[in-house]
């Protein structure tokens, strides 16, 4: 075999080159009509009939970078080193616009109405990224290939994250990189039309750039590339992510459709700055004065005090359990949710609102355990990554406190994700349930179901109960209805079919019999603590909406998502909720209240214990029924900006912030305030 390699490499050598490469100009065209032949389905789209139409851009895109790297073989750079050093220097110049047209390209961004200061920061960004590869090469071919593959990558991720959650890349997606890392294999990854666009953009400037000619730079000019790459990169980020000089012109990220931010400020500047969002400032008014100013009015509930009830709680935050027919208007044939919409007595219900759309999860958790809001912190941050770092008042330390037994969180997924190890030991859960810990679950698609979920709550409560009269606390965390929807499975049924045409979408059917399933698993628990003689109160809420389509909500809100308002696309950020108890408890109905009040609804309808910012939390609400990371509604009913200072409610949001800010941030926290007392 080896012989045989030999005599063809020998071959191969004494061959003439124009033959050479004629051989692989063919292989070329030969591997370019293939891959067509293998995709072809990707260079077809909709047409406004709704059939399939060719995409002539992309095919005449796609022949000419096949043509164009074929014909790459007979290219030979003749070009004397005075020619070569001037078109080096004009790559160096010019290369990085052309990046930024091919990556806006893609994103349909308006160049046309793109300010021009933002395309300038868009181009030196680019230009930062050429040149620290070329400082740290020397070389002209390394720095154009490197920008190339680096846009090519950065449009590619863009691309998958928009089709699988309708959010671009985000900075504070690399805190999270562990948990995407683990649900990515969930995902159904194809070429589509944009990729194929990037990926024959790179190999193009790949091959092309082959041809570079550049002779071996002085030490003077190694020196000084560095130097003054240096200088660029640091003065570029300073302004764009640390500079307050850009709300002047009024440039800012619309956290909850960041695509917008993306074509109205150019993608990699969006991105750049998203930097910024995880950078927490302290309120202008706060001192330790005012946070005493504002603790003194309430006073934490004693643990010492036996007047109070102390039922076992079961919280269920349940992965993307949202109730779509409240959100936009179809018709199933038969009811998604029908136990959930039966339960009225003893019941508190209604729809919060929630800071994340699509994923973020551990968001969610966390303003329902800290009654803290992301209103207050950058948008695009995530708290469990980077603000839980010790010990945090939160509802699970306070029920330990009170002599709860179990403190149990539980997961059916990988312990890694969102920190959460580390971060429920600081909100002092006694145990971490995960994945490793289920023995033959019942599995939908490739999750634990709901149904073993809730049977292992019920385990757990059971053996608790051996041992200790003491009430019992859980924390729990699905994951059955976690995206994507995109593909079929046999242990998935198809019951439920939505009957409008115009809604008809196979991903959406796909979740709406997850959590019908969802539905089913919660009357077999609310069934068996009915029939139990400890006082019981079961709360469950949905993290999120689902990530499907830009094109499914708009048909079911009869408008495009990307004409929504701001107070329309909270419609976008509502999941239902429940408080049910299986003893006497106030039936109420809560149209609008938001997630880092739950806790503190939860305590008031179970007759709990209070800490003092339980009670502010109860007292905020009555003038400001629900807050989010984008805006609230005021008790008028308006919906108001959280940076308004115009609304009738601007002193109680500053409030707000102050604690909360003394909470996450206070090295001389008022632990009195956020605990209940001895």
């Amino acid at each position: 075999m080896k012989g045989k390699g030999a005599k063809l490499w020998h071959w191969w050598n004494s061959m003439e080159q124009r033959r050479r490469n004629q051989i692989k100009a063919a292989a070329v065209g030969l591997i370019g009509i293939v891959f067509f032949l293998v995709n072809r389905m990707h260079f077809y789209g909709i047409d406004g009939h709704g059939n399939p139409s060719l995409l002539k851009k992309l095919l005449v895109f796609y022949a000419a970078s096949t043509g164009l790297v074929a014909m790459s073989f007979f290219i030979r750079n003749t070009c004397s080193d005075t020619v070569n050093r001037i078109i080096n220097f004009h790559l160096m110049e010019w290369f990085p616009l052309v990046c930024f047209l091919v990556v806006e390209h893609v994103f349909e961004s308006d160049l046309m109405q793109l300010k021009l200061y933002r395309i300038v920061f868009n181009l030196l960004l680019y230009m930062c990224v050429m040149y620290l590869i070329y400082a740290v090469s020397g070389r002209v071919r390394a720095a154009v290939t490197g920008l190339a593959v680096f846009a090519a990558l950065f449009g590619i991720v863009n691309i998958y994250l928009m089709e699988f959650r309708q959010i671009p890349l985000l900075a504070s997606d690399f805190t999270v990189l562990k948990t995407a890392l683990n649900v990515a294999g969930s995902f159904t990854y194809s070429l589509t039309p944009e990729v194929i666009y990037f990926l024959c953009f790179a190999v193009d400037v790949i091959v092309l750039a082959g041809k570079i000619c550049q002779k071996k730079v002085s030490r003077v000019h190694r020196i000084a590339a560095p130097v003054l790459c240096a200088g660029l990169l640091a003065w570029t980020l300073n302004v764009v992510i640390f500079s307050d000089q850009y709300p002047k012109f009024r440039f800012s990220i619309n956290t909850f459709q960041p695509i917008k931010s993306y074509t109205s400020n150019g993608a990699l500047l969006t991105f750049t700055r998203s930097f910024r969002l995880m950078m927490v400032d302290r309120p202008e008014q706060y001192s330790a004065d005012a946070v005493e100013e504002i603790t003194k009015n309430y006073a934490s509930d004693s643990i010492s005090d036996e007047d109070y009830k102390r039922p076992n709680i079961i919280v269920i935050m349940n992965e993307a359990f949202a109730d779509l027919q409240s959100v936009g208007s179809f018709e199933t044939n038969e009811e998604v949710l029908p136990f959930y919409h039966s339960l009225k007595e003893d019941t508190v219900k209604g729809f919060s609102y929630v800071s994340v759309f699509g994923g973020q999860t551990a968001n969610s958790e966390f303003e329902f355990l800290t009654g803290d809001s992301k209103a207050f912190l950058p948008k695009g941050s995530t708290p469990y990554q980077l603000y839980v770092k010790e010990y945090l008042p939160s509802l699970t330390g306070n029920l330990k406190l009170d002599s709860y037994q179990g403190i149990l969180a539980m997961h059916p997924y990988l312990a890694s994700g969102y920190n959460r190890v580390s971060v429920y030991q600081n909100f002092g859960f006694s145990k971490f349930i995960t994945f490793d810990d289920f023995e033959n679950p019942k599995m939908v698609r490739s999750f634990i179901s709901d149904e073993s979920d809730f049977e292992r709550i019920i385990q757990e409560y059971e053996e608790a109960k051996r041992e200790s009269d003491a009430p019992f606390y859980l924390f729990n965390v699905t994951m059955q209805n976690h995206s994507s929807y995109s593909m079929d499975y046999d242990n998935l049924p198809d019951t439920i079919k939505i009957t409008t045409p115009e809604c008809q979408n196979a991903d959406a059917e796909r979740y709406l019999n997850l959590i019908h399933l969802s539905d089913a698993a919660l009357q077999q628990l609310i069934e068996y603590f009915k029939k139990q003689d400890d006082p019981t109160v079961v709360v469950m809420f949905g993290d999120h909406e689902p990530g499907l389509s830009n094109e499914f909500y708009g048909s079911i809100l009869g408008k495009s998502t990307s004409d929504l308002t701001d107070e329309e696309n909270m419609e976008l950020y509502k999941v239902p909720f429940l408080i049910w108890a299986n003893y006497d408890i106030e039936e109420r109905y809560l149209e609008r209240t938001s997630l880092n009040y739950l806790q503190s609804i939860l305590l008031d309808a179970a007759g709990m214990k209070q800490s003092g910012y339980n009670k502010f939390l109860l007292s905020m609400m009555e003038e400001i029924p629900a807050i989010n990371v984008s805006g609230f509604f005021g008790a008028d009913g308006i919906y108001y900006d959280n940076e308004d200072t115009n609304s009738p409610y601007y002193e109680k949001i500053q409030e707000y912030n102050i604690l909360e800010y003394n909470h996450l941030f206070d090295k001389q926290r008022a632990d009195t305030f956020f605990e209940l007392a001895p």
